[in-house]
């Protein structure tokens, strides 16, 4: 019974991190200016607040095995990655804001690609490979298209966030729904 409740609160931090970035991809949708405008904060607040939901949902007790170390540094980097586009007002003053830009991607490249090795272990491999798999490579993606796009192409990159957005959203809640239905 208790583990139930457990993987329904699990279920829960993940529905819950795909409501928050598809909320955050239909207002970049349909008010793109202002978006480009918020962007920053808005990025910063979803990844602080997606790597901080993903060490909620760490099994602490588990022992420390190669995915739970994976699934520690994943969320730890997204937090950075969050803090560092927070503060990016105040970084300016000190690094040029691609530096930044693709920091925060180098940052997002990071976790997909820690996201798509822990797809690869741990018990219940099967059941979460492929939209591990695809989460990642959409973090990975969007972490590319920072490092790739310049910032002069705002709006080209913008459309491209979201895209990417509304995917890892859709994948969140897929795996919430599986989590769900596995109780």
């Amino acid at each position: 019974m208790a583990e139930g409740k457990t993987k329904r609160f699990d279920a829960t931090l993940v529905a819950l991190r795909g409501i928050l970035i598809v909320a955050a991809a239909l207002v970049a949708f349909f008010y793109p200016v202002q978006a480009v405008q918020v962007l920053v904060m808005v990025g910063g607040g979803l990844l602080l607040v997606d790597g901080i939901l993903g060490l909620a949902t760490i099994d602490y007790a588990a022992p420390r095995t190669t995915g739970h170390w994976l699934a520690l540094a994943r969320n730890l980097l997204s937090i950075a990655a969050g803090v560092i586009v927070l503060c990016s007002g105040l970084l300016v003053s000190v690094f040029t804001l691609t530096f930044l830009a693709r920091l925060v991607g180098l940052l997002a490249l990071l976790v997909g690609l820690i996201e798509m090795a822990s797809s690869f272990l741990g018990s219940d491999r099967q059941t979460r490979l492929w939209p591990t798999l695809v989460g990642g490579a959409v973090y990975a993606a969007f972490g590319l298209a920072l490092m790739f796009v310049p910032l002069t192409s705002a709006s080209t990159l913008m459309r491209i966030a979201t895209i990417l957005m509304l995917l890892y959203a859709l994948l969140l809640l897929y795996r919430a729904w599986r989590i769900r239905t596995a109780v």
